[in-house]
């Protein structure tokens, strides 16, 4: 258990190397305001917290840098956060921003990436608002050879699946379309629950169209946030923890072939819950040095998207955790408003 005055210090220590990314002084920590302590007092007690895991000293003579638990200790204590951590121009800008890409669904991932890296100044990661059921929307039956048909399925939201069905025996245009008319009378419009629970007159052919078609639905809605935009990595690199070629290498590496977004996007928790994973909380040893802040958005049983920010373990936890929540509340909003029209 800490003291009333080492959470002080710990607070002080964690707030001034968040702003300045150097060592902090005992000696500044004591003329903090609000801490009418000596230096040696401050002293004991950053001796304490490195004790028991909070602080460490990069050099023998520097003065202390948090460590994770010091960082986790912060986020906990910090009071509810609300949207008055981000300034009022900021939000109003972000507003303008987001209500022009209503009319164009493509647009939505990649402007609220481009808008939440800039309200908290780091690297900011989005997705495509997703149907939590998805539901067959298309689907067509295209011959290729002779045995050869290819399966084309159109889920909600537009996506699109192509696979190559090999025919027991030729068919001809005919009996192509008319499976095609009867698979479309069954499977457009239902979820793959739905398409389980009937009870369908098909051709051995049908059956293995329909078991196709159910294999894309399962894998769709396993896969729970496919596409996703990536913004202001250069804030994130720009960042002094990363001037070190190899670490500012990984990060890049692992933005370009997506697995740092899809890593840090299974964390996102439900429900709109924010949640903060600071370095070696990470199930991933490569995010050890990045803190990351991730959050829902969007209408729980309808649609929903992912909103993420990755930064330094030194991040500005107030301003980004306000930033995040702000967005999701405001994506959930156009989200709404798109389906209630």
């Amino acid at each position: 258990m800490l003291t009333e005055r080492q959470e002080l210090i710990l607070k002080i220590i964690v707030a001034d190397y968040t702003r300045t990314a150097t060592p902090i002084a005992s000696d500044a920590v004591a003329r903090s305001q609000g801490l009418s302590v000596s230096s040696a007092t401050v002293r004991n007690d950053v001796a304490v917290l490195k004790e028991q895991g909070y602080l460490a000293n990069p050099h023998t003579s520097a003065g202390s840098v948090p460590l994770d638990k010091a960082y986790r200790f912060f986020v906990e204590s910090i009071e509810p956060v609300t949207d008055s951590a981000i300034p009022q121009n900021a939000r109003d800008r972000a507003h303008v921003r987001l209500q022009n890409i209503l009319q164009n669904l493509d647009e939505w991932a990649n402007v609220s990436a481009a808008v939440l890296a800039g309200l908290v100044g780091n690297m900011a990661i989005a997705t495509f608002p997703k149907s939590r059921e998805t539901r067959v929307r298309y689907l067509d039956l295209v011959p290729m050879q002779d045995l050869l048909v290819m399966l084309i399925v159109v889920l909600e939201q537009a996506r699109l699946h192509r696979q190559l069905i090999r025919l027991p025996q030729p068919m001809d245009a005919y009996e192509l379309e008319e499976s095609t008319a009867r698979l479309r009378s069954y499977l457009m419009g239902h979820n793959q629950r739905e398409i389980a629970s009937q009870q369908l007159p098909l051709t051995p052919l049908e059956e293995e169209l329909v078991e196709a078609t159910v294999t894309v639905l399962q894998e769709e809605e396993k896969a729970a946030y496919h596409d996703h935009y990536v913004d202001g990595m250069r804030n994130l690199l720009s960042q002094p923890e990363f001037a070190e070629n190899e670490r500012a290498r990984s990060i890049v590496e692992g933005v370009e072939d997506g697995s740092l977004a899809q890593t840090i996007l299974s964390e996102t928790p439900e429900g709109g819950v924010v949640r903060v994973i600071i370095g070696h909380e990470h199930p991933d040893d490569a995010l050890s040095p990045l803190s990351v802040v991730v959050c829902q958005y969007g209408l729980p049983h309808r649609a929903v998207g992912a909103l993420g920010v990755v930064g330094p373990t030194r991040m500005e936890y107030i301003r980004t955790i306000a930033g995040v929540r702000f967005l999701s509340a405001a994506m959930s909003e156009l989200l709404e408003s798109v389906y209630v029209e």
